[in-house]
């Protein structure tokens, strides 16, 4: 099973590499799945957020529907189409289905590989008749007890085989990214792409965030670069020495009144003015009262960027700059990502 879903993730990856991105400025875009998808689109780093933060780096924004739901199978997914996804007139979908349809059969909640297949069908034909083109994509491996002998992956091992063949049937964009896993396991069997066996660690969840942007056309070299702009977060330390005539409370009564507008902003992580800590602890260096220092945490360096040519930072920044004697601006990565 490896060696094919080795070729399969290597015809996953080329076979968009020097195509056009497919979804355009403007467009709706919904996202329908499980709990992988809930996770991907409620964390920061989750691969529907990084898939979206990849759009607006190449010029396209979209208006995006996120449809994940825990828990959730095929049966579920058809029965809320209608009223969460199709009512919004998406454009596209991506769909990810398949892991809870295998592992609630541990339960006896599961769904049969033959009711799974009319449900799919059931999607992809509502999908087809409101003019929404479906980007499927096969369902995430159980990344434990063993992997290929993990029982979960053998069973889910011919719904993604369906799936496959059904994308092809109609034409439709295939992010395989049960493939890719594989792949991604057999360059370093230590490989850990989830955080608990299912769910995506960061890991996991930029390899389905380049698997559904490849299947969407976007070339492997654009998404290479695309991950040092828009998915690597940076740090900001800024340095202000106050002049001695400088108002100290006033410079952060200033700050102060732009604080919410900044953390508004959809690339803020973090954003505070600091000063030295008040303790009778006689280790730390003190810099002293004239001296105040800016924290930031970014989404990315794109993010950044974006900050500094706002509005309220073009208005905020001639009110300060004049009670300065002295800064300093410095851009740092993490350097010990586990």
């Amino acid at each position: 099973m490896k060696r094919s879903m080795i070729l399969a993730a290597a015809c996953a990856l080329s076979a968009c590499a020097f195509g056009e991105l497919m979804v355009k400025d403007g467009d709706t875009l919904a996202f329908l799945g499980d709990s992988i998808t809930q996770y991907g689109q409620q964390n920061r780093d989750g691969y529907v957020n990084l898939t979206l933060r990849a759009l607006e780096e190449e010029g396209v924004n979209v208006k995006a529907v996120k449809a994940g739901i825990s828990g959730h199978k095929s049966n579920d997914m058809l029965a809320r189409l209608d009223a969460q996804v199709l009512s919004k007139r998406p454009c596209w979908m991506t769909l990810s289905c398949g892991v809870n349809d295998v592992w609630h059969q541990d339960f006896n909640k599961g769904v049969s590989l033959e009711d799974y297949q009319k449900n799919i069908t059931a999607i992809l034909d509502k999908c087809a008749a409101s003019n929404c083109t479906v980007v499927v994509l096969t369902a995430t491996m159980f990344e434990r007890h063993g992997l290929e002998k993990d029982p979960h992956n053998v069973k889910l091992a011919p719904y993604n085989e369906w799936l496959r063949a059904e994308a092809k049937r109609r034409g439709l964009p295939l992010a395989d990214l049960n493939a890719l896993m594989w792949a991604e396991h057999a360059k370093d069997a230590k490989a850990s792409l989830t955080r608990d066996g299912v769910h995506m660690a960061l890991p996991g969840d930029k390899l389905m965030a380049r698997g559904v942007l490849a299947a969407m056309g976007l070339g492997a070299d654009r998404i290479a670069a695309l991950e040092k702009t828009a998915w690597k977060p940076v740090w900001v330390l800024c340095r202000f020495d106050l002049k001695p005539d400088a108002d100290r409370a006033d410079y952060i009564a200033k700050t102060k009144a732009v604080l919410a507008a900044v953390r508004a902003e959809a690339g803020c992580r973090e954003y505070r003015l600091l000063g030295d800590a008040e303790t009778d602890w006689e280790k730390p260096q003190r810099f002293g009262g004239r001296t105040l220092w800016m924290l930031e945490n970014w989404d990315s360096v794109r993010a950044l960027q974006k900050h500094l040519e706002m509005p309220h930072m073009k208005a905020f920044g001639p009110t300060v700059r004049p009670m300065r004697s002295g800064s300093t601006f410095h851009v740092l990565e993490d350097v010990a990502v586990d």
